[in-house]
């Protein structure tokens, strides 16, 4: 393993991917691959392999199981990277007391979460979005909208089929002073997975590859959530609308609750290690196999023998 974790780690994850689930399947519609994708992660979810407490416990187990997930679908990699390390892992790294008790159920995906950072129209200046995060007063709510075409959260996994829940990010405003980028929590969808009054999901449909990923684009009109939900490790408002936070620079308030940003590279570095090992392994092992002339001049002699 890439990152020097206990090696002692490496059989139970063997044991788990001979799972039937997860032999590849091909010739499949777009949703089947969606679920396919899906299937994989809860099997892992259900083995426990990993945990968001593992940022604190034991982080090299999130790369770890990046790894391995590397090794036998990009798709499942790829959704398990966004609940646990995008989504999960923010809800972590941002997380009060208040939040705790959402951990075993992102754990368990009984909470299947999003992650709305980037926009259409900001996709490498997310600090400058459009949405809002607008506190009200009177009903003790945030407000989350996206006002413009440019607005709407692109291009984002787990959205179409299976999240029930999404981190938006946005322009915070209290009082009518914007203090930020900040996060709050919004259910999406309800218990039968329709979307909440004021979402609209729109799929994006077949991509080059990787289409066990359900990509989406998002749009909040209006949708209300309570201000429980706001992530206020670094930055709370409080019931009367008092802002608080401990970056008194409002564009450092950005760096603060995108974080996981970071350790999500890493998250890919391994997924991309454990893509890299199955290659490997499948060139040597036909290479091993494939017979092609040797010196007796017939077809005896292993592709993987020639010294070029």
């Amino acid at each position: 393993m890439i990152f020097g974790d206990d090696p002692k780690k490496r059989q139970p994850w063997f044991d788990l991917l001979k799972d039937p689930v997860f032999i590849p399947r091909y010739n499949l519609t777009l949703n089947q691959m969606r679920d396919e994708a899906y299937k994989k992660l809860k099997k892992v979810t259900d083995h426990k392999m990993l945990s968001i407490d593992d940022f604190e416990r034991d982080p090299v187990n999130i790369f770890t199981a990046h790894e391995f997930m590397g090794q036998v679908d990009p798709s499942a990699g790829t959704k398990m990277t966004v609940q646990f390390n995008l989504f999960g892992g923010s809800v972590y790294a941002l997380h009060t007391a208040r939040h705790k008790s959402l951990f075993p159920k992102i754990d368990s995906l009984d909470i299947v979460g999003c992650f709305c950072l980037t926009e259409l129209g900001y996709g490498n200046n997310a600090v400058k979005m459009e949405t809002t995060l607008t506190y009200d007063e009177g009903s003790k709510e945030f407000v989350v909208t996206t006002p413009t075409t440019q607005s709407q959260k692109y291009w984002i996994t787990n959205s179409v089929n299976h999240a029930n829940y999404a981190m938006v990010f946005g322009q915070t405003i209290v009082r009518g002073k914007n203090e930020g980028v900040n996060a709050v929590l919004v259910r999406i969808r309800d218990e039968k997975m329709a979307p909440m009054k004021g979402v609209t999901i729109v799929d994006m449909g077949m991509k080059m590859g990787m289409n066990g990923v359900d990509n989406g684009a998002l749009f909040f009109d209006k949708v209300r959530v309570p201000r429980e939900n706001f992530l206020n490790k670094y930055s709370d408002v409080d019931e009367k609308g008092n802002f608080t936070s401990e970056t008194q620079k409002i564009p450092s308030r950005f760096f603060k609750v995108t974080e996981r940003l970071l350790s999500g590279r890493l998250c890919l570095a391994s997924l991309c290690m454990g893509a890299t090992r199955s290659c490997l392994y499948i060139g040597i092992k036909y290479a091993m196999q494939r017979l092609s002339v040797g010196p007796s001049g017939k077809s005896d002699t292993p592709i993987f023998s020639y010294q070029l």
